[in-house]
């Protein structure tokens, strides 16, 4: 017992020392930035040491940020040190990927800071992922005098799944200022799948600075390739589903591996991103998982085939073959699919898959051709209306009310 009272003191001197010795390691670091000129090699090892800290050193990086630390004790006279120390901290911040910074920067990026202040702290917003309060506030920032900061921000607001900002981006591209475009190519090579879509359509536009972006267009392929073999199932899920946009026989080759995957959901986005790019592969998959005895499975499928009908139109002979099929489960959820994606052309099969044997496939019959509202199918609809199916005949009813008066 005695023993045990003597070692914890011990430990617990151990570990304040380690936190003190991690302080004080982020303290000579911040001073550092603060010496040195923003991008010099001295001020960029100072930034890529906290980065090597890592979030031990989180707290401290944050602080400096805040207008407020720098009264009273930490009083700073020297504007440009002050600069220094919050552009150097609020990129470890981004790289670190402490979320808990996020509103922080959104503050800082505001007009009242640098210009090299708000573009790290935009930067590193875009970093931390996205929540609304982040996105409104770079919204504002897109409407900014400044073409950096509205670059900055829309390719931010990019890396938070939002694109109501990517004319600023063809804007740069387009434009006669040979630095903003740079700027713009670069900034998009580290959107990562984000951004990817948006490469892959400027990449088929004709411009000037065509080789630039087939080269960044090229850098983040290979990222997103790469990360579908990555232990991060969510990873491998959003890689699978944004390659569908490129479409070549690399792309395929690695998303087939996928169709075996451990996770549901990565083998279901990487079955709807083949299936998007017509491979068979893609399509096979999702049909016999359309007709499996498995109810998950099967939500799945009618989700992501409807997914994929709505993007591209891939799907829609097979859906409509399917109308036709042996199998009640592919009848029933090929039904599903043509409602919820309103494909109009197949009213006459649906039609003549309206008194189908098998119930279920009766009333999804009837809630996509109320969906497509089909009044060529009014009769036919009407007939169900007493059908000895509870279920079927709410629907018929339903389907009526789709179409209105006759």
């Amino acid at each position: 017992m005695h023993k045990m009272l003597r070692v914890v003191p011990a430990l617990a001197l151990l570990f304040l020392g380690a936190c003190s010795t991690t302080e004080q390691q982020v303290d000579d670091l911040i001073a550092t930035l603060a010496a040195t000129p923003i991008d010099s090699p001295a001020w960029q090892t100072a930034v890529d040491g906290l980065v090597g800290l890592g979030r031990p050193a989180a707290r401290q990086l944050v602080a400096h940020i805040d207008p407020e630390f720098y009264k009273g004790e930490n009083y700073c006279e020297f504007r440009d040190e002050i600069e220094n120390m919050r552009t150097g901290c609020a990129l470890a911040l981004g790289r670190i990927q402490h979320k808990a910074a996020q509103v922080t920067l959104v503050a800082r990026a505001v007009v009242g800071y640098t210009k090299a202040e708000r573009l790290a702290c935009i930067w590193a917003a875009g970093e931390l992922g996205a929540d609304q309060a982040s996105i409104d506030a770079l919204k504002v920032q897109v409407k900014d005098a400044d073409p950096q900061i509205r670059l900055n921000s829309a390719v931010a607001l990019i890396k938070m799944s939002d694109t109501s900002a990517v004319a600023e981006v063809e804007t740069a591209l387009s434009g006669t200022d040979e630095q903003l475009a740079a700027q713009a190519i670069g900034q998009m090579e580290g959107t990562n799948y984000y951004g990817l879509p948006l490469l892959v359509e400027l990449g088929r536009r004709s411009s000037s600075r065509q080789a630039q972006i087939a080269a960044a267009l090229e850098k983040v392929k290979a990222q997103v390739v790469k990360q579908l073999q990555a232990d991060d199932p969510a990873l491998r899920m959003h890689s699978a589903r944004t390659l569908s946009k490129v479409g070549d026989a690399e792309v395929y080759q690695a998303l087939s591996k996928l169709l075996n995957d451990p996770s549901n959901l990565v083998r279901f986005n990487a079955a709807a991103s083949l299936a998007e790019m017509d491979q068979a592969a893609g399509i096979d998959f999702l049909f016999a998982a359309l007709q499996n005895q498995d109810p998950i499975l099967r939500v799945n499928a009618v989700k992501f085939l409807t997914e994929v009908q709505r993007s591209s139109g891939a799907v829609q002979s097979q859906l409509i073959a399917a109308l036709g099929s042996q199998e009640a489960l592919a009848r029933s959820g090929a039904a599903q699919v043509l409602g919820l994606a309103e494909v109009h052309a197949a009213a006459p099969a649906l039609i003549g898959a309206i008194h189908d044997a098998n119930a279920e496939v009766r009333w999804n019959t009837l809630i996509a051709l109320g969906r497509i509202r089909s009044s060529e199918a009014r009769s036919q609809i009407e007939s169900l209306l007493h059908d000895e199916n509870q279920t079927v005949a709410y629907y018929a009813e339903w389907a009526l009310q789709q179409l209105g008066q006759g």
